[in-house]
């Protein structure tokens, strides 16, 4: 079984964000969709499911108050550790 995507808009739309903040962390690396990213004009990313789990913590932190680079450091540090102790899709 595969996964299917999410584009863009639908992912901002799940997640309560604009489609503008999605692409503006994309640019600039806060995450990066797992499926396929822009690769130039015309490209489209698409977004996993696990990509739109950490989005919404993100936007949570967000609305919690904590600034956004706090919330880039604790994802530099913490994703990586995450990635290792989850285990893997069966998909």
């Amino acid at each position: 079984m595969t996964e299917t995507g999410f584009s863009g808009k639908r992912t901002a739309e799940i997640v309560g964000i604009t489609y503008r903040q999605l692409d503006y962390w994309a640019r600039t690396d806060l995450i990066k969709p797992s499926m396929a990213d822009a690769n130039g004009s015309g490209s489209r990313r698409q977004y996993s499911y696990r990509d739109l789990l950490e989005l919404k913590v993100i936007k949570s932190l967000l609305d919690a108050g904590i600034r956004l680079e706090q919330v880039r450091r604790c994802f530099r540090t913490c994703v990586p550790i995450w990635v290792k102790m989850s285990p893997q899709p069966t998909w």
